[in-house]
């Protein structure tokens, strides 16, 4: 008996020693699996984030060529109306797909700066079919590349990647070669000078899909 109370502490020593690697190893590991959990859905993000840029660009390049066609944008790579329309249908079908993820694993400014991109492609999708005419291109361009540019500076911000230099490098470098191009503002009175497009001769949708 006595012999076993001279050796108590030593057994309380160890039996502490044993709990806290316990505890330490446990702690670590969680770490361990909270970190890559983060890295997992980090790529996942970032991978949204692609894919959805890609799809606002392609919709984007889509109503600049048909606005070139037009007579609105100074650009030799032209796409007729028609050929236009139902390439335009496709791309938006697609851009919604992409949205969808950035809904589900975006963050909130991400989202708020997304749609504010994709609204203003898709105005510029209205002016180039002839849909408004109250708007002038050159403004729409303009209001596009800024949109485009507060995507970016939310996206680099949510992966953790800072802004290194000006941010206006995320900017639509179209919208400085349509001013550069057109200094007389002669590209903003021709929005008004295009036909309305015929009623049989829509996109699909009159707004956004994912607007709201």
């Amino acid at each position: 008996m006595t012999s076993l109370v001279q050796q108590l502490p030593a057994l309380i020593g160890v039996l502490l020693g044993v709990v806290a690697t316990y505890l330490s190893t446990s702690a670590a590991e969680r770490t361990r699996w909270r970190r890559a959990q983060a890295i997992r859905w980090d790529e996942k993000r970032l991978a949204a984030y692609t894919e959805y840029a890609y799809a606002v660009k392609k919709a984007i390049g889509l109503s600049v060529r048909i606005a070139a066609h037009q007579g609105m944008h100074p650009d030799i790579d032209k796409l007729p109306l028609d050929e236009g329309l139902v390439a335009l249908a496709a791309a938006e079908e697609a851009r919604t797909m992409m949205w969808e993820s950035v809904l589900m694993l975006g963050s909130e400014d991400a989202v708020v700066a997304g749609r504010r991109w994709h609204e203003s492609g898709f105005r510029l999708q209205l002016i180039a079919t002839g849909r408004i005419s109250d708007v002038p291109w050159a403004q729409a361009v303009e209001e596009a590349s800024q949109a485009r540019r507060g995507f970016y500076e939310v996206v680099r911000k949510d992966i953790g990647l800072a802004i290194r230099g000006s941010s206006q490098s995320y900017e639509w470098q179209l919208a400085r070669f349509l001013q550069l191009s057109s200094p007389s503002g002669d590209t903003e009175h021709r929005t008004a000078e295009i036909p309305p497009t015929p009623p049989d001769r829509r996109l699909g949708r009159s707004v956004p899909e994912s607007s709201g």
